[in-house]
């Protein structure tokens, strides 16, 4: 398995049906950090987006479980980056 960074992109003009769907959205986040699929997540303090560190086999892979969070099913991401990512020193290296 290997890391990957995946970065999430908001629509300002979204921010409503966003609020109202993260209770769904948590609840997969929080299942998925207790499968250990996603290693740490959290939004960007600027509201712009959120970052997840994902553990998965290739990128397509991370793309594929990234695909179910009620977030992007809704289309309430604009913009999903994903890139593989080696810790070199802290927590996770």
């Amino acid at each position: 398995m290997a890391l990957f960074a995946v970065t999430y992109r908001y629509e300002a003009a979204q921010t409503e049906g966003r609020e109202a769907n993260k209770p769904a959205h948590r609840e997969w986040l929080a299942a998925r950090v207790a499968d250990g699929t996603i290693v740490t997540v959290g939004p960007f303090v600027d509201g712009s987006g959120a970052l997840l560190l994902v553990e998965a086999d290739d990128d397509e892979a991370a793309r594929s479980l990234v695909d179910g969070d009620p977030h992007c099913v809704k289309g309430f991401v604009s913009e999903i980056t994903i890139r593989g990512w080696m810790p070199v020193y802290g927590a996770l290296a």
